[in-house]
């Protein structure tokens, strides 16, 4: 596909999700997922919409309710779309959050919008972060989207998806390249391991062990073995 602008890509998926009775939508992007703790909600690096109320992204980013949205962190836990509602009373996968009043302040500027409904699609990017896809619709909860339109917006959320790919590379940042032993040293660390354990599970001299540690962590710019762990599993490179 040729490239285009992020305005023009958000604006073509905006009119195909209007044809499936979508009144406005948004899609966001983070550059690390965080996947050691798949619930935890990382503040976009792109986020755009149409239709939305002038305050909403603002809102969403500025008073930091991003990471408490129960779409967003139940989008963290699935790759499957799904459609969800703020309703009381009404069946949703967000219900169990919005039960114990996670959320609520997302809920109530949501349902004054008229925005308390819709569709969305998670996608986790290997190597490259986290973005979903969401549709907010109008009508009542008896016209929730079927099999079929709920398939037709998932493919034409992954074209946007692909559209896309390049502008997030703009804005993804440079992942360091650790060697396999490196990666090796760090991982057995996360579980707890010392450099002598360590030695002993991969048959090596506990100096070369310290060696692959002082090495994995200049190359992250960690100021010690902890906080090497921390932005190797931040980046993903831990698996």
């Amino acid at each position: 596909m040729s490239q285009v602008s992020i305005s023009d890509a958000i604006g073509d998926a905006a009119e195909k999700f209007c044809g499936l009775g979508a009144s406005s939508m948004i899609y966001d992007y983070a550059p690390m997922l965080q996947n050691h703790r798949p619930t935890e909600v990382a503040l976009p690096a792109l986020i755009e919409g149409r239709g939305l109320p002038e305050q909403m992204i603002p809102d969403w980013c500025g008073l930091n309710l991003f990471p408490d949205d129960p779409v967003q962190v139940h989008a963290m836990r699935t790759s499957r779309p799904f459609c969800w509602t703020y309703h009381p009373g009404e069946s949703s996968p967000i219900a169990p959050a919005l039960n114990n009043n996670i959320g609520h302040s997302v809920a109530k500027r949501l349902l004054e919008w008229g925005l308390g409904r819709g569709m969305t699609l998670p996608l986790h990017l290997p190597k490259r972060g986290f973005a979903t896809v969401t549709a907010f619709l109008t009508g009542p909860v008896s016209q929730m989207p079927s099999f079929e339109a709920l398939a037709a917006f998932t493919l034409e959320a992954h074209i946007l998806q692909e559209r896309l790919l390049p502008q997030i590379e703009a804005v993804r940042p440079h992942i360091p390249h650790l060697t396999p032993r490196e990666v090796e040293c760090l991982y057995w660390t996360s579980e707890g391991y010392s450099s002598k354990q360590i030695a002993h599970r991969l048959n090596l001299s506990e100096s070369m062990i310290v060696k692959h540690l002082q090495s994995a962590s200049r190359r992250l710019s960690a100021r010690n073995r902890t906080h090497a762990v921390v932005l190797a599993e931040r980046y993903g490179l831990l698996g």
